[in-house]
């Protein structure tokens, strides 16, 4: 994200996200689609949380079609951010919502998901 000043607010109203967390932005030409929150802790990448049109909360209703291509696209750009600082898992700091996270490989836990990085990221 380049405007830093946002960045640090996104930051701050993200709940368990510190000033290491990164804020990766999903863009279609000048819009922005979504964002998400996610840093590098003891090898394990940590999904603070998500964006998309404003909407931070998914759990009160199923996210449509296209909402979810997207939460699918910024979840596999964080594991690729996850990878290149060092990740080998994934953990949400939430737990799941409409299996979301158990249709891509994580396992369930009573407050967060997790999984390894090979989840997501395939390795060839």
């Amino acid at each position: 994200m380049e405007e830093r000043d946002r960045e640090a607010a996104v930051l701050r109203e993200t709940p368990g996200a510190d000033a290491e967390a990164r804020v990766l932005v999903m863009t279609d030409g000048a819009d922005e689609l979504g964002l998400v929150v996610a840093g590098v802790r003891e090898r394990t990448l940590v999904v603070y949380g998500f964006s998309v049109a404003g909407r931070t909360d998914f759990t009160a209703e199923k996210p449509d079609a296209e909402t979810v291509f997207i939460l699918d696209t910024l979840l596999r750009s964080a594991a690729s951010f996850g990878e290149v600082n060092g990740a080998d898992r994934i953990r949400t700091t939430f737990p799941d919502f409409y299996d979301f996270f158990r249709l891509r490989g994580f396992e369930a836990a009573e407050s967060h998901m997790e999984a390894p990085m090979s989840a997501i990221v395939h390795y060839t």
